[in-house]
């Protein structure tokens, strides 16, 4: 996992590799309510730099190995919505570290749970409720399920120029920024939002016709 100096683009300069993603530098803030209804609680580093959100960003994938997304992006019913589902394939490091991100969102839920849930639970009882980004289904590799906005993320090519954003992203090798967004709380289960802030789209892969 990279975090990268800032919230920005893709630059001609690489991002510098950091240590192991480390969650015990992050805090879930305390809940709110927005105008739905909806509840949620802010998730950010600890102690960040002054001028700097505290937001937590991440990298999927990378020019030497990158990503690919099995279903692109979807929405529940097949509509169009401004804000969609997105898989991407995960490496074995990458599966490994969110497992620990997991492990300690446990255990810090339940040490925070009067705080966050309003009540007390313990690691048990978190676990029963909260829902791992990441998906695995039989033997096949696992996914990270993320949230995209079509309108508003920012796509580049392998020359970290931007380009439009495809309209079908199966079958391209991808980069993907995200940023941990926020800690979802509905009825009796929570779970992570990982935002799609950056795309970069590298070319795909020529069918070459069998009968040639």
């Amino acid at each position: 996992i990279y975090r990268p100096r800032s919230a920005g683009q893709f630059s001609g300069r690489r991002y510098k590799k950091t240590q192991p993603m480390d969650p015990t530098s992050w805090i879930v803030r305390d809940a709110v309510i927005n105008s739905r209804g909806a509840k949620s609680c802010p998730v950010e580093y600890a102690k960040h730099d002054k001028g700097t959100d505290g937001k937590i960003h991440l990298a999927i994938g990378s020019r030497e190995k990158p990503t690919t997304t099995p279903f692109g992006a979807t929405t529940f019913d097949g509509q169009e919505a401004a804000q969609r589902t997105i898989e991407f394939n995960l490496s074995d490091d990458e599966v490994e570290q969110f497992q620990g991100v997991t492990a300690w969102l446990k255990e810090y839920l339940a040490e925070h749970s009067l705080r966050i849930f309003k009540r007390e639970m313990s690691q048990e009882q978190v676990s029963d409720s909260l829902r791992s980004p990441v998906t695995q289904k039989g033997s096949f590799q696992p996914h990270l399920r993320c949230k995209i906005r079509p309108a508003s993320v920012r796509t580049w090519d392998a020359n970290n120029k931007p380009v439009a954003l495809p309209n079908d992203l199966r079958g391209y090798k991808l980069v993907a920024r995200l940023v941990v967004d926020r800690l979802w709380i509905m009825s009796r289960e929570c779970g992570l939002v990982l935002q799609v802030t950056d795309l970069m789209v590298l070319p795909s892969e020529e069918t070459v016709c069998p009968f040639a």
